[in-house]
Formats: C-alpha cells, structure tokens, sequence
C-alpha cells in the first residue's frame, strides 16, 4: 500500500516539471513564427527597394503622357490630311488642273472656227498656244503682214469675238447671247490673250527701219493686234475679271525658235526661217482669287496648329 502511494506522488511530480517546458516550447514556436513573417518582410524589402518603385511609378507617368501627346498629335495631324484632300492643296490642284484644261477647250474651239474658214492652225495645248500658219505671212525684215497675213489676223479677231466671251466672267449670265458656249468652268476664267511676235534669226540689214529683230517682233505684234482689234467691233470690249483689257502684245526677236537644239546653220534653212517668222496667241488663265487666298489662310492656321502641338 505505502509503495502504491509513492509511485502516485513521483507521477504528480513529473507532471509539475513538463509542464513548464510545455509552455516554453509554445512560446518558441510563436516567436519563430514571428521571426519568419519579419524575415520575410525584409526579404521583400530587400527585392523590391521603395526608390525603385518610386522611379518605376514616375516613368509609367512620364510615358502615359508621352502616349497621350502622341495621340493628340496623330489626331490633329490626320484632322490636317483630311483638310488637304478635301478642302486644301488636292482641290486647290484640281482647280488648276481644271484651268488647263479650260483653255485646252479654248484653243479647241479657235482652232475648229478657224478651221471651217478655210484656215489651219496649229495648237500647243501643253503651253496655252495658237500657232498662225508660217510661211507668207510676213515678209523678211517687214512688220506689215502680207495680203494673206492680214486676211488670216482678222479671222482670228472675229474668232476671239465669238469664243472669249464665253470664258469671262459672267459668261453665265450671258450664256443665251453666246452660241455653242460650253458650261463655265466655276474654278477658272480667261485672264490675258497675248498676241505674240517672232522672228527668224536673221540679222536686219540697214534701212529696214528697226535697230534689231527686238523691234521687229514687237512691231508684227502691234501690227496684229490692231488687226484683230478692228476685225470685229466686240474684240475692244473684251475684258478680263479685273475690268481690265483681254488682249496685248509682246515680242520676243529670235529667242523663242519653233524647233529648238538646232545649230545655227540649221536654223538659217528657209523653210526653218519660215516657221520661226511667225504670231502666236497665247491663253493666260486665272483660278478664282478669293477661294485660293481662302484656302492659303486655312492651311496657314492649321500650319500654325500643328506646329504648336509639336511643341
């Protein structure tokens, strides 16, 4: 019975020395834990540092805003390509495209009136020019046109007569006096005709009355468009958008060969000397001022847009 007892008390006393450690090993486990989570607060610390994630968040700023800008700029930059082919320098090509064009049909229509009059003449379409037959029209170193010459200037005045006016302005309103006029062109107008004087490259000789084939030229022009000014009471009155007088003058000696890249004994040939002996009329067209000086100034200001958004 007494050794029962004893056996009891060391079991109790056991218990009493565990129980301490027990609480110890928890108190241990639970500052481990505390440890691994500091430890691992570090180590996430230590891989991402706080000014590096400062200077990552300042240039994801620097090209978000760098994308927005771009994408304002591609805005207003295709806001300007739109601008140029619908309402600037496309349009603005085709009007002048459309004045060529214009006084193609011009030339046209002087060359077929010519033509059912018995009189042939040749059109450069590419630089706006009615070439007069050569040959007999006038006579070497003389300003006056021969009886033909004259016969075939005042064919071209009673032409002008009848197809300029077509081509001026108002010729709209004008359109039931006007026969065979074609519809106006809305982008261009007839703004000059020259009548122009040529000579062959033959020197003047003394007593002919001009100093040098300068005079000479200038003089056969004269002497045509007074011709064509008399041939038909309407050629007087025609004038251009500006009010001012339709038909002039100039002359250009030598220097404006039919045939060009000849040598100068080429050129002294006869029949090359015909050719060059010769009056041109040349078509000067004008587009509508009013709508290119607009469409200048629009494009000027989104010129000017741009260039403050690229800045």
């Amino acid at each position: 019975m007494f050794s029962a007892r004893v056996h009891k008390i060391e079991e109790e006393e056991k218990k009493d020395v565990f129980a301490p450690v027990a609480d110890l090993m928890v108190g241990v486990v639970f500052i481990f834990i505390i440890m691994v989570l500091a430890l691992s607060l570090v180590m996430m610390e230590d891989a991402v540092p706080r000014s590096l994630y400062d200077q990552t968040t300042k240039e994801l700023q620097r090209v978000t805003a760098q994308r927005d800008a771009l994408e304002k700029r591609a805005a207003k930059l295709s806001d300007f390509v739109a601008f140029l082919k619908t309402q600037g320098v496309v349009p603005l090509l085709d009007r002048l495209a459309e004045a060529d064009a214009t006084r193609a049909e011009i030339l046209k229509m002087l060359q077929k009136r010519l033509a059912a009059r018995g009189v042939t003449v040749e059109a450069d379409f590419r630089d706006g020019v009615l070439r007069l037959p050569t040959g007999n029209l006038f006579e070497s170193g003389k300003a006056d046109p021969t009886p033909y010459g004259r016969d075939v200037i005042r064919l071209l005045g009673a032409a002008l007569a009848d197809v300029a006016p077509c081509f001026l302005p108002g010729a709209s309103a004008r359109s039931g006096q006007i026969a065979a006029c074609p519809p106006q062109s809305r982008g261009s107008v007839l703004n000059a005709v020259y009548i122009e004087g040529h000579t062959d490259s033959a020197p003047l000789r003394g007593g002919a009355g001009f100093r040098d084939n300068w005079d000479l030229s200038a003089a056969r022009a004269i002497a045509a468009f007074r011709i064509a000014r008399d041939s038909d009471p309407r050629v007087p009155n025609l004038r251009n958008a500006e009010g001012k007088s339709l038909l002039g003058v100039s002359g250009y000696a030598d220097t404006r060969p039919v045939t060009v890249g000849l040598t100068e004994k080429e050129r002294s040939d006869k029949a090359i000397m015909e050719r060059d002996r010769r009056i041109e009329v040349r078509l000067i067209m004008a587009v509508n001022r009013d709508e290119v000086e607009k469409t200048l100034r629009e494009l000027n200001k989104r010129l000017d847009s741009l260039d403050a958004v690229a800045k």
